[in-house]
Order: structure tokens, then C-alpha cells, then sequence
């Protein structure tokens, strides 16, 4: 599977897409691949010492603020916040399909590309490390599924492990949209649910 900037781009939403309406909150991310000839995801590691999240694998972002016009300018300031990482506007791709946190949050992922390679640090201190990887590597390796029972309605939810990193939840759930979405690429159908 050969990823392109054109490939990705004309498979995504153009337009910003509207926030679930159940949802109490409002939150974007940031979806930064990098590299042409070997593009990587930038993700973040959340501090151990959190209430929510300790350690957890994320994708740079956070809930909408009232300075911020769009889930882009949101999902491009929570970058540079939590990365050092300086994107424009005119680096974003479209967006993928909004999806609902664990809290109740109606994320949107902002999708950005950069051909030079991005090396991100943590800017803040619920950011323990920021890293990337592969996107070859979501596919070249089959994820774990697991039932999450914290969703309703429950699902399979993907798991990939990349070094000492678990890459699952709400991250693992926005990959996936993104090679589906893009792609069409399905990964290892998840056991049937046991009644």
C-alpha cells in the first residue's frame, strides 16, 4: 500500500463536518503524517501522573476553546501546545468522521501533511513523550481486538503495539476510520459478540 498526499486527500471530508449532536462537548485532533516516502503518524504519551488517560497513547488535541473558529484551529493549536509542532491551515488535508469520546466529547480529526519529516517533543506536562510511527506499520501488522465494554453499543476495538507503546481506545478507533475511509482497508474482522 502506497500512501500519497493525493490519495489521502481526495478520499477525506472537505468541509469541516458538524459535532455529534448528543454529545456535551466539543474537542479536535490533530492527525499529522509526515514523510513522503515513508509517511508517519505523530502521537503523544501522556503523563503517568493524569486522572484521565495516565500513560495512554493519543493523538495530539484537546477540547475547542473560545479563541478557536474551527476544529482545524483548535486541532492546530493543541499541536503546537503539546508538540512544539507549527502547522497552517493550508497544511490540512480534510477531516475524518467525528466520533464520540469515552467522556461524551464529539471529537473531529483534522487531517494535516507534511513532506518533510515532523519530530515533535512534549511542550507540556501531561505530555510525556511524542513519537512516530510508520503508517505501514498499522497495516503490516494485524491488530489485537478486544471488546470494549465502556462503549455502547459495545465493539471490537483494534490494539497495535509499536516498542513499549499500546496504541488502542479512542487513537486505535480514528486509525481505523482512516484506513477504512481512505483505503477501504479492513482490518482482521473482530470475533462475533457472544450473546
Amino acid at each position: 500500500m502506497h500512501v500519497t498526499k493525493q490519495d489521502v486527500q481526495k478520499k477525506l471530508h472537505s468541509t469541516e463536518p458538524s459535532h455529534l449532536p448528543h454529545c456535551r462537548g466539543r474537542a479536535a485532533v490533530a492527525f499529522v503524517i509526515s514523510g513522503r516516502s515513508n509517511p508517519m503518524l505523530t502521537l503523544c504519551i501522556k503523563a503517568s501522573h493524569l486522572r484521565k488517560h495516565a500513560g495512554e497513547v493519543s493523538l495530539p488535541g484537546g477540547k475547542l476553546e473560545d479563541q478557536d473558529v474551527s476544529a482545524v484551529a483548535a486541532a492546530l493549536r493543541e499541536l503546537h501546545e503539546e508538540t512544539g509542532l507549527q502547522l497552517k491551515q493550508h497544511d490540512s488535508l480534510g477531516y475524518l468522521n467525528p466520533i464520540e469520546s469515552l467522556h461524551g466529547l464529539s471529537v473531529i480529526p483534522c487531517v494535516f501533511w507534511s513532506d518533510t519529516i515532523l519530530q515533535g517533543s512534549p511542550q507540556e506536562q501531561e505530555i510525556a513523550d511524542v513519537f512516530t510511527i510508520p503508517l505501514m506499520e498499522f497495516v503490516e501488522q494485524t491488530p489485537r481486538f478486544e471488546l470494549s465494554r465502556r462503549r455502547l453499543p459495545e465493539c471490537w476495538m483494534p490494539r497495535w503495539r509499536y516498542h513499549n507503546a499500546d496504541i488502542w481506545g479512542l487513537t486505535a478507533l480514528i486509525v481505523n476510520d482512516f484506513f477504512e475511509t481512505v483505503f477501504n482497508a479492513r482490518f482482521q474482522e473482530a470475533p462475533p459478540s457472544k450473546p
